[in-house]
């Protein structure tokens, strides 16, 4: 898949994780002024079930060449997954939530425009026209965002490259965000020393990933997030129900220097990982390499899914 950022042929990006906070400056000195929405905090990626008021927040920061100068507002697209569909199949198609002007961002300590993004989950259930009832743990809103200049140019996830979608980079500008539909389960639940195993599918060397291996599993920030190091980024997941769904957009590799070989992972859209509530001595979770294309080459631009199993030590 040949994704790019700014509308340009191609682009490398020079520049590390680790640069200070002015570094998109010099991507745009050869470029067409474009803009990002780089994430700074992601403060409550799900909803819970059972709290109507429970809300995805994340914190932005707008940034293009004019240090906002260009910025007019961000406009928000939601959609609903239905993936419990032993009720009915009550997918949406995407609709245009709301936009948020430009005013609503306030300077930030690197003089550039920060903003909350909030939406609440009645709020979804009421822009999709929903039943709450009939949504299960397990189920999935996405939301889109998408900038909007004061020249009318536009940029979303359609604009964007491997070291810009991914948390792991500087940019950390994926413009889409999956909101899993949870019921909480306690935090030392699925943590510990696990062995994993490749149950099904076969990676190709390049990835260099082994059929087997033992990792630790520890609870993320947030409910029912964990994390484990079988990428060099450190695989987030989430347990929504009894599915297990990998986060989108992460590094593979930690190439932020060079996009040319930068692989990104994410979940399989119609295979998830299974696991039992009540027992977390072992479950399962499908993994995408090349995720949506994003492989690096050519030659490993093909989604490639494979099966872990996990088992408590």
């Amino acid at each position: 898949m040949k994704k790019i950022i700014f509308s340009v042929l191609s682009l490398i990006l020079f520049i590390s994780c680790s640069e200070d906070d002015k570094a998109i400056d010099t991507v745009f000195q050869e470029i067409e002024r474009g803009a990002i929405l780089r994430n700074i905090d992601r403060v409550s990626p799900n909803f819970d079930r059972t709290d109507l008021q429970s809300a995805f927040i994340v914190v932005l920061e707008e940034q293009d060449l004019e240090e906002g100068g260009i910025f007019d507002f961000v406009r928000l697209y939601l959609q609903f997954k239905d993936r419990t569909p032993t009720n009915g199949d009550n997918s949406q198609l995407e609709i245009i939530l709301k936009d948020i002007p430009s005013t609503d961002f306030q300077t930030g300590s690197n003089g550039l425009p920060v903003g909350t993004i909030e939406v609440v989950y009645q709020e979804a259930i009421d822009a999709l026209l929903l039943n709450s009832e009939t949504i299960q743990a397990g189920d999935q809103f996405e939301l889109r965002a998408e900038i909007h200049l004061t020249d009318g140019r536009t940029f979303s996830t359609e604009n964007g490259s491997a070291s810009i979608l991914t948390d792991a980079c500087f940019f950390k500008s994926p413009y889409r965000y999956v909101i899993n539909v949870i019921d909480e389960i306690d935090a030392d639940l699925f943590t510990g020393i696990y062995n994993y195993e490749i149950v099904e599918g076969e990676l190709s060397s390049f990835f260099g990933v082994g059929n087997n291996g033992v990792v630790s599993i520890t609870a993320g920030p947030t409910p029912n997030v964990r994390r484990t190091s079988i990428i060099a980024e450190g695989l987030e997941f989430t347990i929504a129900g009894t599915n297990v769904y990998a986060k989108i957009y992460q590094s593979f590799n930690l190439f932020c220097r060079d996009s040319a070989f930068h692989v990104l992972t994410g979940p399989d859209e119609q295979s998830f990982g299974q696991i039992d509530l009540i027992d977390d001595t072992v479950f399962e979770l499908d993994l995408v390499f090349s995720y949506e294309g994003w492989g690096g080459t050519a030659n490993f631009d093909t989604p490639e899914t494979v099966k872990f199993r996990f088992s408590k030590q």
